[in-house]
C-alpha cells in the first residue's frame, strides 16, 4: 500500500470522500498549513504576525502591513511512513453477496510535494494589495487494488488550491486591518473494490468561494497580536458534479446494468475556524504562539449522489471541533544567519475509532520543528524548515458485520503505526 497525505495535503496542488477538504499529515483533518517555510520551522507558532516572510496573506491578511513590495516561492515535501495492518470483511460477489473476513498488512512509504507562491505590493504607507495561491486542504491514500480493506477504499485523493486576492490597511501605528476573498478550486477522486469483482470510480471537481478576515494590534515594534477568522466554504455548502464510473460490477437484480458513466455529485461543509497569534521580541530572540479553533462538526456528513442504480451514498463521519496550539523561538543570530524551533499539539477532530475511516486514518499528532533563514544578499533570502510529527499509533474500527437483508455490511478492522516528516525551502525577494 502507499498511502500520501496531501494536508494532510498537500500539493498545492493536490488535495476525497471519506475525504473531502486536507491533511493528513501536516494538520488534523485534512486541514494543511504548509504554505510558509520560516513558519514550518517554528512549528507555524506566530502565524500571520512574525512579519518575516509573505505568507500572512494565508494566514492573517493584517499582518500584510509588516512588509512592503516582495514575494516568495517554496515548497515542503511531506514523507509519511510506517504500516497498516489488520483485518475487514471483502463482499465476493454472488451468490448472495455474503462476506468473507480477510486480513493483511501494508507498508505506508510514500513523499507528496506542497508548493505555494505569494506576491504583494505596497501601494501606499498604509495600504497593500497581495495574492497568493497556495494548498489549505488535501489528501491523498492510495492503496494496492488487493489490500484487506480495498472494499472500503482503494484510491481517496483530494485537491485543492486557493488563489486569495488580498486587502491590508493600517490605521495607525498600533492597528491593522485585512480580509481576503478566495477562490476554491477543489477536485476528489474516489475508488474502491464492489462486489468480488466490480471497480467503482467517482470523481468530481469544481469551484468555491469563501473569506478571510484578520486585525493586528501592535503595542510597539516588537510586539503584536492577531485575531483571524475564516469563514465557511461557499455559505456553508460546497457542491461539485462530475462523473462516477463503475465496470464489472455483477447486476443486482435482472434488467438493472450497473456498469458505465454516470453523473454524480457532493455537498458537504468546510470548517471555519479562528485563531489568534503572537510575537514578542526581546534582545536576540523572538517568541511566538498560536491557538486555532477548528470547527470540524460541519462536516458530520458526506454524500455522494449519482444517477447510477445505487443512487446514492452518505458516510457519517460526526467529528468534533478543534484545538490546535503551537510555541516558537527565533533566535537572531547575526545579520546573515536566524535560526528557530517550535513545538506543537495538533488535535484531530476524529473522536475514536469507531469514527475512523481508512479514507480518512486521521489522529492527533505533536510536532517538533527547526529551521533556519539565510540572508543571501540585500534583496534575496532562503528559509529552510523541518518538522517530525509524532501520531500515537490508532486504529480505524467500523462497519456491521451483521446481517441486513441477506446480505453482510462491511466491517474493519485496521491498526496504524505512522509518522510523518516534511521537509521545506522557499526563497524571497524584497524589492
Amino acid at each position: 500500500m502507499t498511502f500520501s497525505i496531501s494536508k494532510t495535503a498537500l500539493p498545492l496542488c493536490a488535495l476525497a470522500a471519506g475525504v473531502m477538504f486536507s491533511g493528513r499529515a501536516d494538520a488534523a483533518g485534512f486541514q494543511l498549513t504548509d504554505f510558509s517555510m520560516t513558519g514550518l520551522g517554528r512549528s507555524y507558532a506566530g502565524a500571520g504576525v512574525v512579519g518575516d516572510d509573505y505568507s500572512a496573506i494565508a494566514a492573517n491578511p493584517a499582518g500584510m502591513t509588516l512588509k512592503g513590495t516582495g514575494g516568495q516561492a517554496g515548497a515542503a515535501v511531506i514523507w509519511q511512513h510506517g504500516e497498516v495492518k489488520g483485518s475487514a470483511d471483502k463482499n465476493n460477489g454472488a451468490p448472495y453477496y455474503q462476506n468473507s473476513r480477510v486480513s493483511g498488512k501494508d507498508d505506508v512509504d510514500i513523499p507528496v510535494a506542497v508548493p505555494n507562491l505569494f506576491a504583494q505590493y505596497k501601494i501606499s504607507d498604509d495600504f497593500r494589495f497581495g495574492v497568493g495561491v497556495y494548498a489549505p486542504f488535501g489528501l491523498a491514500t492510495e492503496y494496492q487494488d488487493g489490500w484487506f480493506g480495498s472494499d472500503l477504499a482503494v484510491d481517496s485523493e483530494l485537491e485543492v488550491i486557493d488563489v486569495a486576492p488580498s486587502l491590508a490597511y493600517r490605521l495607525n501605528d498600533n492597528w491593522s486591518f485585512g480580509a481576503s476573498l478566495i477562490a476554491r478550486w477543489g477536485k476528489v477522486k474516489m475508488t474502491n473494490t464492489s462486489y468480488g469483482a466490480g471497480f467503482s470510480d467517482f470523481e468530481i471537481d469544481g469551484w468555491g468561494w469563501y473569506g478571510r478576515f484578520g486585525v493586528m494590534y501592535e503595542a510597539d515594534e516588537n510586539t503584536r497580536l492577531g485575531l483571524v477568522y475564516q469563514t465557511k466554504s461557499t455559505e456553508v455548502e460546497h457542491t461539485l458534479k462530475g462523473s462516477h464510473d463503475m465496470y464489472g460490477i455483477p447486476n443486482p437484480a435482472p434488467g438493472i446494468n450497473m456498469n458505465g458513466e454516470w453523473v454524480g455529485g457532493t455537498v458537504t461543509r468546510l470548517p471555519e475556524h479562528w485563531q489568534v497569534s503572537g510575537y514578542r521580541k526581546i534582545g536576540n530572540f523572538g517568541y511566538s504562539a498560536s491557538v486555532r479553533r477548528t470547527h470540524w462538526q460541519n462536516f458530520n456528513e458526506f454524500t455522494l449522489t449519482s444517477t447510477s442504480p445505487l443512487g446514492y451514498h452518505t458516510s457519517y463521519y460526526k467529528w468534533k471541533n478543534t484545538w490546535t496550539v503551537a510555541l516558537g523561538v527565533d533566535w537572531f543570530y547575526n545579520d546573515t544567519w536566524t535560526w528557530r524551533a517550535g513545538v506543537a499539539y495538533d488535535e484531530s477532530p476524529v473522536p475514536n475509532a469507531a469514527a475512523r475511516t481508512v479514507r480518512i486514518p486521521d489522529n492527533d499528532r505533536y510536532w517538533l520543528s527547526a529551521g533556519f533563514t539565510y540572508k543571501i544578499n540585500e534583496n534575496v533570502k532562503m528559509d529552510v524548515g523541518y518538522a517530525h510529527l509524532y501520531l500515537p499509533t490508532y486504529k480505524a474500527r467500523n462497519g456491521a458485520s451483521k446481517s441486513v437483508s441477506g446480505y453482510k455490511t462491511q466491517f474493519v478492522d485496521a491498526k496504524y503505526d505512522v509518522n510523518a516528516e516534511i521537509l521545506g525551502i522557499q526563497f524571497q525577494y524584497d524589492f
